[in-house]
């Protein structure tokens, strides 16, 4: 009977011991899964419905050199939604192991430690792959939190037809800001007799592109500076220029309308609407193109630029592989080609922006043999500055730049700047 007893208790033991060998090959079996959180559509508020083929092909490369690992997204999130979508995800516990990251959010989420620090994972190469300007964009206080994805500069748009109406040459890469204000004093006047401006230079340049092409920036070793030179020598030009106008407010309709000459606009919103049939409803009565900002000086970097990053969270369970999965995502020429290809903004590789497959892609685009092409906009990229600072939310600067723009609607700038200076630092301090 002991004996019974005691081969059953070995059987139930090796039985146990079998189960437990068989859930754990079974469980090894099982696939990794990563999780990427992303929203549906363009980062650039233009439209699009090619976006998501860049990613899925980016998926089927990685998951191909990772067989016993799967990739999923949730599908449609919208953009206005994504911020209150990837908090709800973080406060539950859930953030996706790769998510995108704004510019704007990125310091926000670096700060409160739901961002994987990846400088530990870097070599120097993976910082010699992007554009300076765009790598910047996921640095926080000396740390890599993110990888650029993908990048849109802003660029100055022509009517040729108005220029060439009035003889004048399109500007050449690196003309001046008196170049700019000189041909818009030309060009603003009334067509025809009836005493009102009907014929205007420039439309939408504000004091963010002012302040660019006169190199200064809104911060200084982490101070806010509204009274320094560059401020005021910038918010002077366009106070100068707006004058041109003799209180007529200038839109960007009337540019539709092919009565300015000049307008800046983002690469996404130009590739949007230069090809067929876009820009046939929209600017079908004249020819037009774009060329680089104007500038104090030929040195000066006077292209802001937006880039939208993907980070890794603190809190995956699986780093290394999520680390390899961004880099396919952002390092890999044929994924970040397929983006060029299908979206609408740059990619971050001036590798990919020099090739061969992105000067045809240009001129399909109908960029125009003689102004924008993938020379130029690897300059453009060389030279760009971020358009945001760090550490500053998205309501101050909307309240910056609310007083601002009264300052100069009053034509009082001089006298308001450390106003504007004191109220913002109250904002700052308070977090508004």
């Amino acid at each position: 009977m002991k004996l019974k007893q005691k081969y059953l208790c070995w059987g139930i033991g090796l039985l146990s011991v079998l189960c437990i060998s068989a859930g754990f090959y079974w469980w090894k079996q099982q696939p990794i899964v990563l999780h990427i959180g992303l929203y549906a559509g363009s980062s650039w508020d233009v439209p699009t419905s090619q976006r998501s083929d860049a990613l899925d092909r980016a998926i089927q490369k990685f998951e191909k050199s990772h067989p016993h690992v799967r990739v999923e997204y949730e599908n449609g999130i919208p953009q206005s939604d994504y911020s209150d979508w990837l908090s709800e995800k973080i406060v539950s516990g859930k953030t996706p192991d790769v998510f995108m990251v704004s510019e704007q959010d990125l310091s926000l989420l670096a700060a409160r430690g739901v961002l994987e620090k990846l400088n530990g994972y870097m070599d120097r190469k993976d910082q010699a792959a992007f554009y300076p300007v765009a790598f910047e964009s996921g640095v926080y206080q000396g740390q890599t939190y993110a990888l650029p994805y993908e990048s849109n500069p802003i660029l100055m748009c022509v009517n040729k037809d108005l220029l060439d109406k009035e003889g004048i040459a399109v500007p050449k890469e690196g003309w001046s800001l008196e170049e700019f204000y000189e041909i818009c004093k030309k060009l603003t006047k009334d067509t025809n007799g009836d005493g009102q401006l009907d014929q205007f230079g420039s439309t939408e340049y504000t004091w963010k592109e002012a302040l660019a092409a006169n190199g200064g920036h809104l911060f200084q070793e982490g101070m806010l500076k509204l009274t320094a030179p560059e401020v005021k020598e910038s918010l002077t030009f366009l106070q100068k220029l707006e004058d041109l106008n003799k209180n007529y407010k200038v839109s960007s309709k009337d540019f539709d309308q092919g009565k300015v000459a000049f307008y800046p606009m983002t690469l996404a919103q130009y590739r949007t609407y230069k090809p067929y049939p876009y820009h046939v409803s929209k600017y079908s009565n004249f020819t037009w193109t774009c060329i680089p900002m104007p500038a104090k000086s030929k040195t000066t970097k006077a292209t802001l630029v937006t880039t939208t990053s993907f980070a890794m969270s603190a809190r995956t369970s699986h780093s290394k592989l999520a680390w390899e999965l961004m880099q396919v995502l952002t390092e890999d020429p044929d994924i970040q080609q397929t983006l060029f290809a299908q979206s609408q903004g740059i990619s971050v590789m001036p590798q990919v922006v020099k090739s061969r497959s992105s000067k045809d892609l240009l001129q399909v685009d109908d960029f125009g043999t003689d102004s924008l092409n993938n020379k130029t906009l690897n300059r453009i990229m060389e030279q760009a500055v971020e358009y945001s600072p760090k550490n500053v939310s998205k309501e101050v600067l909307e309240k910056l730049d609310y007083l601002i723009g009264n300052a100069l609607h009053d034509q009082d700038v001089e006298n308001r700047l450390p106003q504007i200076q004191r109220e913002m630092e109250s904002s700052l301090q308070v977090g508004v």
